[in-house]
């Protein structure tokens, strides 16, 4: 394997590429204030750090049924938050916790500098592959993207975390290819282990990369492995390391994928269609945020913002594609073949992943397209018979990128501005985490959710004794027992995901005269969920 002559280490280079990086960070902090506490806390976000309070507290709480703990030094470690996602993301959130508290604010924060981590680890990776400019180029695409940006703060399916597991290989595995010190190789593979253990459906990555190597690299990696066959010993010995206990997961995972616990339904793969192109155009997160979280409601009309990294995408593997069969440099051939074999073939794995409909699912993807993207720019940058025709096209190549780039920070300000007029709809609605403040010390009371969508957050804002008896509903569902500690709490009815809450507040609200009812509204007025109280007779 070689490397193009403007990937050399330089100290020039690395003070530039850290200088780019701050730069970016700082921006995108600047931005990202406002989203330290809109949209409103999600369901899913407050499970990882709900299990990380139990640990710092010792008092373990009502969580989502699927989660694993383990006493260690008296308090409740967590293992897994759900049979395919180990607690790593619990891990990191545990000190942030122990030193600023259990806020909404401090899991976003943590979340953020774990992306900007990760994005310095993927330009630091690409200019040792691919150049300082590459670098430069990946980074912004990657930093700009919606999806990025948004999971960066959310980090909803705890993509963000996955990404640096890859990214941090990444670098990892190009410094040992220089060097050949196995210590570097033996933290490349425990960092894949670790993606994995942190999120199971990682492996479609994995697989996809792992082909996309051996189709282009294999004769080099083989000479390698020939050469020295402690390199199988130390990545199997570090990968196995990382992915821990998801070892032992496997074969329930495979089991309930081949009963048909993973399906999502008749409509899978028409939802997975949808969410790959709203990742590509920019609007997800804009459609999520509009319908409140409500997901068969997401592509029933045209999204209000759109940027064009799909339509860039497209445009640079079509460049690649060209460079793989025609270019004279075989190492540029070589590049562009892999990179397109891997998007490719990630994109087919993780459409196959049973279940795996959403964003966080389909962005496993993630930092290809980028990389595909950067690539294009960094080889179509000396392309040209003359000075005039390679003047031209670096004109057009910057011209190209300042459409994407403004296309795609017009994205995420759009969605932002939504976000900040409404304080977020339905699930993701701010009026929920002022309830959980206001009740924050009300140990006394016993909050009782009749849908999802509520347990996770009150177990993180709030002290009050907690019950999720949804899970546990049949047809005939049993009467709410009146005891005045209890309070209930239910969706309105369009943000409603089982749909027992309705029903209970259908019929009191026509025929118990002792049920106190209040509606909470978000900022623009809209009715996001009620409580529900009995008098004292």
């Amino acid at each position: 394997m070689t490397f193009p002559e403007n990937a050399r280490d330089s100290r020039r280079e690395l003070t530039s590429l850290l200088v780019a990086w701050a730069i970016l960070a700082a921006v995108t902090i600047v931005v990202a204030q406002q989203n330290l506490s809109v949209p409103g806390f999600y369901y899913d976000e407050a499970l990882f750090g709900g299990l990380a309070k139990d640990f710092i507290t010792g008092q373990a709480r009502l969580h989502l049924p699927g989660y694993e703990v383990v006493n260690f030094l008296g308090r409740p470690l967590p293992i897994f938050a759900s049979i395919y996602n180990g607690a790593w993301k619990c891990w990191v959130l545990i000190p942030a916790i122990a030193l600023f508290g259990s806020s909404v604010a401090v899991l976003r924060l943590t979340s953020l500098l774990v992306a900007l981590l990760t994005l310095l680890l993927f330009m630091l990776g690409v200019r040792r592959w691919l150049g300082l400019r590459a670098a430069m180029v990946a980074g912004l695409v990657l930093i700009v993207d919606p999806t990025y940006f948004f999971q960066s703060l959310l980090d909803w399916g705890v993509l963000i975390n996955s990404l640096l597991c890859r990214c941090g290989a990444f670098y990892l595995a190009l410094i040992w290819w220089r060097n050949r010190k196995a210590g570097y190789l033996f933290l490349a593979a425990f960092l894949l282990g670790l993606g994995v253990f942190n999120k199971v459906d990682s492996v479609a990555f994995l697989v996809a990369v792992g082909i996309a190597a051996a189709c282009f690299y294999g004769a080099q990696l083989w000479a390698e492995v020939r050469a020295r066959l402690t390199i199988v010993v130390i990545c199997c010995g570090g990968f196995l390391l990382g992915a821990g206990p998801m070892t032992l997961q496997v074969l329930h995972i495979v089991q309930g994928v081949l009963a048909g616990k993973a399906s999502s339904g008749s409509g899978e793969q028409s939802e997975k269609l949808h969410t790959i192109l709203s990742m590509y155009d920019g609007s997800y997160f804009y459609r999520l945020m509009d319908v409140g979280g409500l997901f068969a409601n997401m592509y029933a009309q045209p999204a209000g913002v759109y940027s064009l990294f799909g339509f860039f995408v497209f445009i640079a593997i079509g460049a690649l594609f060209t460079i793989a069969l025609f270019a004279g440099d075989k190492n540029e051939s070589r590049i562009a073949g892999f990179l397109l074999l891997s998007f490719a073939l990630t994109t087919v794995f993780v459409f196959l992943v049973p279940g795996a409909v959403r964003i966080h699912h389909v962005a496993q993807v993630f930092p290809i397209p980028q990389l595909i993207i950067s690539a294009a720019f960094t080889f179509l940058w000396s392309t040209g018979p003359t000075i005039g025709v390679r003047r031209v096209t670096r004109i057009a190549l910057l011209i190209s990128m300042l459409a994407l780039l403004t296309s795609q920070a017009r994205a995420i300000l759009k969605t932002e501005k939504l976000l900040n007029d409404t304080g977020g709809r339905g699930l993701w609605s701010t009026a929920f985490d002022a309830f959980c403040r206001e009740n924050r010390h009300r140990s006394d009371l016993v909050m009782i959710s009749l849908d999802w969508g509520f347990n996770e957050q009150l177990a993180f804002l709030t002290e009050a004794q907690l019950v999720e008896p949804f899970w546990k509903f049949t047809d005939a569902l049993p009467p709410l027992p009146n005891g005045p500690e209890n309070v209930y709490l239910a969706h309105a009815l369009e943000y409603s995901v089982f749909g027992a809450d309705t029903f209970y507040l259908n019929r009191l609200q026509m025929r118990a005269e002792n049920a106190e009812i209040q509606p909470f509204r978000n900022r623009e007025g809209r009715i996001i969920f009620y409580t529900i109280r009995f008098r004292v007779q």
